[in-house]
């Protein structure tokens, strides 16, 4: 048997449901298949330093980060492109109580939300562009937790469909989600990205990854019960089987967006100019960037239709 490449992926949080494909691949050997030897790097294993500088200091290695972050990269200069996306939708939501009136973002005026830090921006500008005064919304950042939505301190608060509905649910309250997104700022979210030089110096190795990458979301989409056991093997935050397989089953149509298990990791021109001009529009980068400023689109099934394991 030859040599297997070794290859480093930098995750930006801990292994849980929203890696249930490279937890498949990992463990099913379809990196091996493919002539890797693919290290899964913890957010625990480079406390000091950001999932951007670990991927940096690697030769032969990618990563995954909200795809702003990849914007601002490539635009400080730094040297690196976005090349998949794990979730075609956000999972980032707004969850409500399902008796306390809120169903869409414009019941939200006169409400109290709770928000993290890194969503407070983004909820501000979505509310604006679906022509609602954000400034009539109270917005509390951070400091508090799911029993303040339970006990109606926050008729809503920001939350993950792949974490938080299911531990709403262990407590017993079943939300009512609400997607915070519009068409002008649309996220993709865990965007895959590597630096340039990786990308003109291994190219190949690149594209076997991103192959065995999305094979094993196909697989675990698939075998929705035999993934929540793995992902319960190796996760200390969700070691449920159970509770796994209900995360995944929601996790589905994030995974998929409007497309299907054939065509995992889109990475659509018209949408990805569209959330480009939004981030310079309302701040959150200091210029407009161009698509090819911060994408490489060559390891996609549009570029590359065989994406599959097996297929040359």
């Amino acid at each position: 048997m030859s040599q297997l490449t070794s290859f480093k992926f930098v995750l930006d949080w801990y292994l849980n449901c929203q890696f249930a494909g490279l937890i498949w691949a990992h463990e099913r050997g379809l990196y091996q298949a493919a002539g890797l030897d693919v290290t899964l790097i913890h957010p625990n294993e480079y406390p000091t330093t950001s999932t951007l500088n670990e991927v940096m200091r690697h030769e032969l290695a990618a990563g995954c980060m909200e795809d702003n972050l990849v914007v601002r990269a490539a635009l400080a200069g730094k040297g690196v492109r976005a090349i998949g996306a794990m979730l075609q939708q956000t999972p980032m939501v707004l969850m409500t109580a399902p008796d306390n009136g809120i169903q869409t973002l414009h019941d939200l005026p006169g409400r109290h939300i709770g928000m993290h830090a890194d969503g407070e921006h983004l909820l501000r500008t979505v509310l604006t562009l679906h022509g609602i005064d954000h400034q009539q919304v109270k917005i509390s950042v951070g400091g508090w937790d799911l029993h303040a939505l339970i006990n109606g301190q926050l008729d809503a608060v920001q939350g993950y469909t792949i974490t938080e509905p299911a531990d709403l649910k262990a407590l017993g309250l079943t939300p009512y989600l609400i997607p915070v997104r519009h068409h002008q700022l649309h996220p993709y979210a865990q965007m895959m990205f590597t630096t340039t030089t990786c990308i003109k110096e291994h190219k190949n190795v690149l594209q076997s990854f991103m192959n065995a990458t999305f094979e094993g979301w196909r697989q675990a989409m698939t075998h929705k019960q035999e993934a929540a056991a793995l992902v319960a093997a190796v996760s200390r935050d969700q070691p449920d089987p159970v509770v796994n397989e209900q995360i995944l089953e929601a996790m589905y149509p994030i995974v998929v967006g409007g497309y299907d298990l054939e065509r995992l990791g889109i990475l659509n021109r018209g949408r990805w100019e569209r959330n480009l001009a939004t981030y310079h529009q309302f701040g959150m980068v200091d210029r407009l960037a161009s698509f090819e400023e911060v994408v490489d689109n060559q390891f996609t099934p549009d570029h590359n239709p065989q994406q599959q394991i097996g297929v040359n």
